[in-house]
């Protein structure tokens, strides 16, 4: 399986990059091979923009559950992405993954991957965006329809095969203690085609304290774009310090023979979202007259459209990414309003505490 997954990826090495400037770029991918022609073709492709005024509360979402186990892994620098697959073995437990808007089915853990824009330059690299709004980086974790489907290559080409929790990553005091881990592991893949092996991590401390959610339908954000991903954007961030984010912006696309180049940026733009419903177990009501968050009641005198639009963040006008001004440049449509902050960071043990993202 693990041989499998390598050669899907070799094939993926050349030409195709996040580069917005090179012919390789997403806005080519379609044209590249046929297996990929639904990046340019398809009307359900990821990522897309969360628009708070948009979101349809829906009392059927129940929370992600997740094993809350520790397992081995193997840590790869692609040339494009740092990812890190689950290993298929008897030393590594099964990672499950149930409930939200998957259920009934099962899903099994396969990859993690980070995106990342590059720090130095204040470049955001969150693939979603909420209300326009970029983030430093998002953590998003792949898993596959184990009831259906045999591995995730095959559930990756077939309906409601995989489901893909996105993790937002904003700028704190300190680093989630599992982010720390693996940030410290990227030191190990810098160059292109290097792996390393670690064990001992707990995906499930990679998720935010909340069972908040925003989900849709839509498709992988990277070749062949395959539209057969639930998405779950979860509502509230994890954090990473400066210094640990300029760590994986450590990270090249080049072997360390060639000449240096920096793996940033590594996030696909915005896909229309076509008409597709974006869901929340947010209730709006609840919130608004003071009920549980976990109450699924709709209150005499909710508000009829059933969107939640309170936002917990702030905009730092004061700075732009570099990624606005060379959309600018090629004729797309540019939000300024990119640079967003937390508006109150707490400790890692409090920050569930936080207001909503959305």
């Amino acid at each position: 399986m693990i041989l499998k997954e390598h050669a899907i990826w070799a094939k993926m090495v050349y030409p195709w990059s996040f580069d917005m400037d090179y012919f390789g770029g997403p806005d080519f991918w379609g044209l590249m091979q046929n297996e990929w022609k639904m990046c340019a073709n398809g009307k359900m492709q990821s990522p897309v923009n969360i628009d708070p005024t948009q979101l349809l509360y829906d009392p059927h979402l129940l929370p992600i559950k997740m094993s809350d186990l520790k397992i081995e892994a193997q840590f790869e620098n692609t040339g494009q992405l740092p990812i890190l697959t689950i290993q298929d073995s008897k030393k590594s437990p099964t990672i499950n993954i149930s409930g939200g808007p998957v259920g009934p089915y099962s899903y099994k853990l396969h990859q993690l991957i980070m995106h990342f824009g590059s720090s130095e330059e204040g470049e955001k690299g969150s693939e979603h965006t909420v209300d326009r709004v970029r983030f430093p980086a998002e953590l998003q974790m792949l898993a596959y329809n184990a009831d259906l489907y045999e591995n995730f290559s095959v559930a990756q080409l077939e309906p409601r095969g995989l489901l893909a929790i996105s993790v937002i990553v904003d700028i704190g005091k300190s680093t989630n203690s599992e982010l720390r881990r693996l940030t410290v592991s990227s030191q190990s893949i810098k160059f292109k085609g290097t792996i390393a092996n670690i064990s001992d991590i707990r995906p499930a401390n990679l998720l935010p304290k909340t069972s908040h959610y925003v989900t849709y339908e839509g498709s992988l954000t990277f070749p062949g774009c395959y539209e057969t991903v639930t998405w779950v954007i979860m509502n509230n961030p994890i954090y990473i310090t400066n210094d640990d984010l300029q760590i994986w912006n450590d990270l090249h696309k080049t072997t360390e023979s060639e000449i240096s180049a920096q793996m940033t940026p590594s996030y696909r733009p915005l896909r229309p979202l076509n008409g597709r419903l974006l869901r929340t177990n947010i209730n709006i009501g609840a919130k608004n007259s003071g009920a549980s968050e976990n109450s699924n009641q709709i209150p005499e005198k909710s508000c009829p459209s059933n969107i939640y639009v309170e936002m917990g963040y702030r905009a730092n006008p004061g700075r732009t990414k570099r990624g606005a001004n060379q959309s600018e440049k090629m004729g797309r449509k540019v939000y300024k309003r990119e640079v967003f902050e937390i508006e109150n960071i707490v400790p890692e043990n409090e920050q569930f505490q936080t207001r909503s993202s959305f």
